[in-house]
């Protein structure tokens, strides 16, 4: 156990960190919504990761994505692997650079238990759901979080496994673009059900339930 992780046990239980750490996360899209979601659930302990965008970084991504100025031209997968090393040097991270296209035969994400679905277009995100919602144990996706209204609370909705977070309308364009508030909202809410999940598990796990 290293020096972040020691850390981490001022909040949790070793009970809770071991089951924060058993999840395998995978996540598609690693832009505004993914790019925030992996350093955040690193953070909570998460330390699997496997990624999968083939977009590189451009200036326009900078007002809300994890990235830096110093960065625009690179994979995007790749810098932010780094990133989570950076947080957890012991964290699994797996990358691939490319386009996701749903493959049974050949599934990047294949053994990954938690999905998050963050990619900007409906309907690679509505395909994405689709495929995974019956390949993992739960399906996280960030829908309508573009403007800058403000969120007071932001809808979820739940469909079996499928948790969606957001108003499901309101898509990225020129009268709603993406900004930095509203998209971390969205995926702060996400992260917050990947976590209580995650902290059931252990409650479940110390009172003897399956």
């Amino acid at each position: 156990m290293n020096n972040f992780e020691k850390g981490l046990l001022t909040y949790f239980s070793v009970r809770q960190l071991q089951a924060i750490q058993t999840h395998h996360l995978g996540i598609g899209g690693a832009g505004g919504l993914g790019s925030n979601a992996a350093i955040m659930l690193a953070r909570c302990g998460f330390k699997s990761f496997t990624l999968i965008d083939f977009d590189r970084i451009e200036p326009s991504n900078l007002n809300r994505q994890q990235y830096f100025l110093d960065q625009v031209g690179e994979e995007k997968v790749r810098c932010l692997a780094q990133y989570l090393l950076r947080i957890n040097p012991d964290i699994s991270c797996t990358v691939f650079a490319k386009k996701w296209i749903a493959d049974e035969q050949n599934d990047p994400l294949r053994g990954c238990n938690i999905i998050v679905e963050a990619f900007d277009r409906a309907e690679t995100k509505a395909k994405f759901v689709r495929f995974y919602a019956s390949r993992a144990e739960y399906v996280i996706s960030g829908n309508g979080l573009a403007g800058n209204s403000p969120s007071k609370n932001l809808p979820v909705q739940r469909l079996g496994n499928i948790y969606i977070v957001g108003d499901q309308r309101t898509e990225a364009g020129q009268t709603t673009p993406p900004f930095a508030p509203r998209v971390t909202a969205c995926v702060a809410k996400m992260c917050e059900i990947i976590l209580d999940l995650s902290l059931k598990r252990a409650l479940n796990d110390e009172a003897g339930v399956s």
